[in-house]
C-alpha cells in the first residue's frame, strides 16, 4: 500500500501543459461533442502532429500533456459543426514567448452559431 501511495504522490509531481475549457452556446446551454487541439506548425519533429480532445455533455474538456511548458508556436483551437471556430494564437496566449507563460490555460467560451 505505501508502495502505491508513493507512485501515485510522484506521478501528481509531474509538470503538466494544456488547455481546460468550458463551452456553451449563446442561450447558456453547453456544448459538447466539440474539438478541442492544440495545434503546432509544421517543421519541428516533437511538434509535427496536433493533439486533440472531444468536450463533454456538459462542455467541459481537456487537451494537454506532461511538460513543463505549453508548447512553443503552438495554438488552441476550439471546432465544431454549425458554430463558428475560435482560433487563439500562441502569441495570444504568450505575449512574451515561452518566459513566463503559464502552463494550463482556462477559458469559459460562448460558441456563436454560423
Amino acid at each position: 500500500m505505501k508502495a502505491l501511495w508513493l507512485v501515485v504522490v510522484l506521478g501528481g509531481c509531474d509538470p503538466m501543459w494544456g488547455a481546460k475549457v468550458s463551452l456553451r452556446d449563446p442561450d447558456d446551454r453547453p456544448i459538447g461533442d466539440a474539438t478541442v487541439a492544440v495545434a503546432c506548425s509544421d517543421g519541428d519533429v516533437h511538434r509535427n502532429a496536433s493533439m486533440s480532445a472531444r468536450t463533454r455533455r456538459d462542455g467541459s474538456g481537456f487537451v494537454g500533456s506532461i511538460g513543463g511548458t505549453f508548447p512553443v508556436g503552438c495554438d488552441v483551437v476550439i471546432a465544431k459543426p454549425g458554430y463558428r471556430t475560435k482560433h487563439i494564437r500562441y502569441h495570444d496566449l504568450c505575449p512574451g514567448g515561452p518566459d513566463g507563460c503559464k502552463r494550463v490555460f482556462e477559458f469559459d467560451l460562448v460558441l456563436e452559431p454560423q
